[in-house]
């Protein structure tokens, strides 16, 4: 025996539809179709099934005594379908995928804060987490950073640095310059004041060698903390260094000059764990980035 085709979810519908509403008319505008669409559709479901739905006498439309068998407990299954979608619309709505994103303490305050209100809008169930790392990974930071991605203490790091190591994925996200500034207001040369640099920042050693010449008579202050930097820099009326990214409104008590800024050799970057498929969060994460850093 030939097994009877299953009647589609549509026509099972649009009866759903008629069989409440008692008129074609008003299923049509209901459903947002034409009357003939639906006429067409039960004329379907009743060929299908091979019984007659509906009793039609010009414009009413009764149901039959199977029909009225029916629709009840079609009725009842859209309804259990609906109440299952709207559980899972809810669910889905309240599930949260968390990121745990490493950076400096200054790059999160001057950088970075102040746009995460517009992620946030865009990705409202993902969560980010945030812990301190160094802005430069190099020496130990590199290897700490290296560390705490491929063990997945941290989902992504961002900062400089040109880690070659086969477990981490990076991606540029823009090329920026480091600025000597002073703490006081000056048109003087930044050479007849203090410099404040942080000994474990390649580029900060490499800007103190470059102007060596012009800062033998100077002293030179060493400083592995940004914001300790920028209190000594008021308190000693001397020059630090900065990102040039993270030179704000929030920095701009401070005097730049940018004509002696050294480009900074690598890319400010995202780094994470390679795998064959990242997870949509971290990808909208990274792309997000980017996209407020063109």
């Amino acid at each position: 025996m030939k097994k009877a085709k299953f009647p589609s979810l549509n026509a099972l519908r649009v009866f759903d539809v008629a069989a409440r509403s008692g008129s074609f008319k008003q299923a049509a505008q209901q459903l947002g179709v034409t009357q003939s669409a639906v006429t067409r559709q039960i004329q379907a479901l009743e060929e299908q099934l091979d019984m007659r739905l509906f009793q039609r006498d010009n414009r009413v439309h009764s149901l039959t005594p199977v029909a009225l068998e029916l629709a009840p407990q079609i009725e009842q299954i859209f309804d259990q379908l609906e109440r299952a979608i709207e559980r899972t619309r809810s669910l889905n709505d309240n599930t949260t995928t968390q990121l745990t994103v490493a950076i400096s303490s200054e790059r999160f305050r001057f950088w970075l804060a102040d746009k995460l209100e517009d992620f946030h809008a865009i990705y409202p169930h993902i969560q980010l987490n945030f812990t301190r790392c160094a802005d430069y990974f190099a020496g130990e930071h590199a290897a700490d950073m290296v560390s705490a991605v491929q063990h997945q203490s941290w989902d992504i790091a961002i900062g400089y640095g040109q880690i070659n190591d086969k477990h981490l994925q990076s991606q540029r996200l823009s090329k920026n310059d480091l600025v000597p500034v002073s703490a006081i207001s000056t048109n003087d040369t930044p050479f007849r004041q203090s410099w404040i640099t942080n000994p474990d920042n390649p580029e900060h050693t490499k800007l103190v060698e470059a102007n060596q010449s012009k800062l033998k008579s100077q002293r030179i202050i060493h400083c592995d903390d940004f914001y300790m930097s920028l209190d000594l820099a008021q308190t000693e009326k001397a020059v630090t260094l900065v990102d040039s990214s993270l030179l704000n409104a929030q920095l701009s008590h401070l005097t730049p000059f940018r004509e002696y800024a050294q480009p900074i050799k690598s890319p400010l970057s995202v780094f994470y764990k390679k795998r064959k498929r990242q997870s949509v969060a971290l990808v909208a994460f990274i792309k997000w980035l980017q996209l407020i850093n063109q």
